[in-house]
């Protein structure tokens, strides 16, 4: 019996996808956006992407049985390109929220933060609580739990980046007042440049407490309980504690282990 062009077309249609899904089942795509170190950010000796959420995803991954692939996009796209089937977990130390928890699940966190205030050496004295900043310019990366907060201080004008980076860079030209992020990255940014003591200065107050999670499609509940899953064995095996003190420089706290 002959085939017709319809059922030819239809089998080959069915053909790929059979195949895209076998290829899909061997990697576990990751989306992120590389200028979150110590979490992701791009080696400038090697020119690939480093960090300790790298380092743990490739574990997650490794007891996955797949491979991880990364792709650095901005990230406010982060979110769209797992609900989109772009991508299948999302980096780049996502604060868990329930405005965010509305479009997507989120593993068990792996990081307790907070947000700070990055200002001006020359405002020390002038700036020490976020009381301090009403009523001025704050810069902020677009999409960040740091801009939402930003947009809640009173009489402020929140400028939005497409990295934290163009945010310190704007700072440091005088284009706001202060920078709000994640303390850690900060902190960071900070270390890895030691001549900029001279031109920042680091408000110590944590503004709240913040909980970092992996982000995941809600259509992909499996492969969230299998991301949890393999945290669970990093943390129990001494994995996670080893990963954690190379990028922070100290043992995790007791909560992150349970």
């Amino acid at each position: 019996m002959k085939k017709t062009i319809a059922a030819v077309v239809c089998a080959a249609a069915a053909a790929l996808s059979v195949q895209a899904h076998a290829e899909d089942a061997k990697v576990l795509r990751m989306a992120c956006e590389s200028t979150y170190a110590p979490f992701v950010f791009f080696d400038s000796e090697t020119g690939k992407l480093k960090g300790f959420e790298i380092d743990l995803l490739e574990y997650v991954a490794k007891e996955m049985g797949r491979k991880l692939e990364v792709t650095n996009m901005g990230f406010d796209a982060i979110i769209p390109s797992m609900l989109t089937g772009i991508t299948d977990v999302g980096a780049s130390a996502f604060t868990i929220t329930p405005e965010r928890a509305k479009r997507v699940l989120f593993s068990k966190p792996y990081y307790i933060s907070g947000l700070s205030i990055l200002v001006r050496a020359e405002d020390k004295d002038k700036i020490k609580s976020v009381k301090d900043i009403e009523n001025c310019t704050i810069c902020a990366q677009i999409g960040t739990s740091g801009s939402m907060r930003a947009a809640k201080v009173p009489g402020a004008k929140v400028r939005n980046f497409n990295t934290i980076n163009d945010a310190y860079l704007e700072l440091g030209n005088k284009g706001c007042k202060a920078v709000i992020t994640d303390r850690p990255v900060t902190a960071y940014f900070l270390a890895a440049r030691p001549e900029t003591a001279k031109t920042y200065y680091h408000l110590p107050t944590v503004l709240n407490s913040e909980s970092f999670g992996f982000p995941v499609s809600k259509n992909k509940p499996e492969l969230m309980k299998a991301i949890d899953a393999a945290i669970d064995k990093a943390r129990t095996s001494g994995e996670f504690t080893k990963m954690y003190v190379k990028w922070f420089g100290e043992e995790p706290p007791k909560e992150l282990l349970k």
